[in-house]
């Protein structure tokens, strides 16, 4: 009998049934003590399933993202297994390579895998399902192979396009060897998968087009840890650190600073501002555009009202948001990218911060409809800076309404618990049905 919360899932899964509890390997290439958004919804969306009484196995390697240095107490060469929040983490030898140059990546994201497969398949004790996320796509190979390996099914979670996302922030040219090459395991996956889960709806139509039955994708998208991102964090203290006045407009970007985000438009809106608007710009984060940010800034001379600081342990975003008044979610304005919902949406709202956001699409509709922030036309500075005037304008109790609306929409909608309970009836469905 179909459960009725199935409902819940978009598009309706027919193999979703009653919940049974599911013994879970869970194939990731990030995992905490690492600190981005893949890090972040594995362990949380694990630690729900695990405390809603399943069994969640996590295959990943030794911490080293984004420096690529192994982190202290860890070793590259050694496995490992330790328990964490109650899920079973194991930690298998790992290559380490810094998230910059093609030839470091690939070496990084080629060796993980073999080690996820040769691992797993002899020291994973017996599962119901592999489940394997992305990014990156490689991931999927072994959760394909370790499922081949342990007889069960196999369910792909997508939570970047590849190798879409690849060319769209122009790492590849269309048609390139590689790319070619990884259209075929995109689509050896889809064929091989007994179930897709997406992250956004607009991912949906992509999956059906490269032959995935509609009725074999959920969508679970990303939310948040409401212990984590408790609306009465204590602010961290930015202004006094930095030296930005009390009535200033504090414009926080908290994330990776990569190929994708183009946060460089952060740096020339501030050049645009006058003395009037009183603004100050705060990026917190690490990635392979950080340099080129840096020397953007100190070409237009804003770096008195631009300030760069490095990344933080995920314990400490919360305050970094409180202290802002408005969260800048920012990608490059590349149709794929339209599709997507960056994480940092959620963590903002989830604070009661209401969003500048440069994304098309579904993220623009999630935002504007929920009254969360105001959206402004990806890759146009002037735009974004109009947006900030208004929410200048608004002063503190406009925004302040804003952020109550982004808050109740998230509790609402993306409650991690509520997000776990969703994707173990999914994978409980394949289980039972055999797939």
């Amino acid at each position: 009998m179909l459960d009725p919360a199935c409902a819940r899932l978009r598009p309706r899964p027919s193999i979703c049934y009653d919940r049974r509890d599911v013994r879970l390997a869970y194939l990731s290439h990030y995992f905490p003590p690492e600190s981005n958004a893949p890090a972040a919804r594995v362990h949380e969306l694990s630690r729900a399933l695990v405390r809603a009484g399943h069994e969640v196995h996590v295959v990943t390697g030794q911490p080293n993202h984004p420096h690529g240095k192994i982190y202290p107490g860890y070793r590259a060469a050694e496995y490992r297994r330790e328990r964490v929040d109650g899920i079973e983490v194991h930690r298998v030898p790992t290559l380490p390579a810094a998230s910059r140059g093609v030839l470091q990546r690939g070496l990084g994201y080629m060796s993980l895998p073999t080690s996820q497969v040769a691992f797993g398949a002899a020291r994973l004790p017996a599962v119901d399902l592999v489940l394997a996320t992305s990014p990156q796509i490689l991931t999927g190979v072994a959760g394909l192979a370790l499922a081949r390996l342990r007889r069960v099914p196999f369910v792909l979670e997508v939570r970047d396009l590849w190798p879409d996302g690849i060319v769209a922030v122009g790492a590849l040219k269309p048609g390139h060897p590689i790319v070619r090459a990884l259209e075929v395991v995109e689509r050896g996956l889809y064929r091989g998968a007994a179930g897709v889960v997406s992250v956004t709806d607009s991912f949906v139509d992509h999956f059906v087009a490269r032959g995935v039955p509609r009725e074999r994708v959920a969508v679970v998208k990303n939310g948040i840890d409401t212990a984590l991102f408790a609306a009465d964090a204590a602010p961290a203290p930015l202004r006094a650190q930095l030296g930005i006045p009390a009535d200033a407009l504090l414009l926080l970007y908290c994330g990776t600073v990569g190929m994708a985000q183009d946060v460089g438009l952060l740096a020339r809106a501030a050049a645009l501002a006058g003395p009037a608007d009183d603004l100050h710009v705060v990026v917190v984060g690490h990635g392979v555009g950080l340099q080129a940010l840096v020397d953007e800034v100190a070409a237009l001379g804003v770096g008195a009202r631009f300030h760069i600081l490095p990344s933080v342990p995920r314990r400490d975003v919360p305050g970094l948001i409180a202290a802002a008044d408005v969260s800048a979610v920012i990608l490059r304005d590349e149709p794929t990218f339209a599709r997507y919902l960056p994480s940092k949406i959620f963590e903002a709202m989830a604070m009661r911060q209401p969003i500048l956001l440069g994304v098309r699409g579904e993220a623009q509709r999630l935002v504007e409809g929920s009254g969360a922030g105001l959206a402004f036309t990806p890759g146009d500075p002037a735009d974004a800076l109009a947006k900030l005037r208004t929410f200048a304008a608004l002063g503190r109790d406009g925004r302040a309404r804003m952020g109550e609306a982004a808050r109740a929409h998230v509790l609402a909608h993306h409650d991690r618990d509520r997000q776990a309970d969703d994707l173990a009836r999914f994978l409980a469905g394949i289980v039972r049905s055999g797939a």
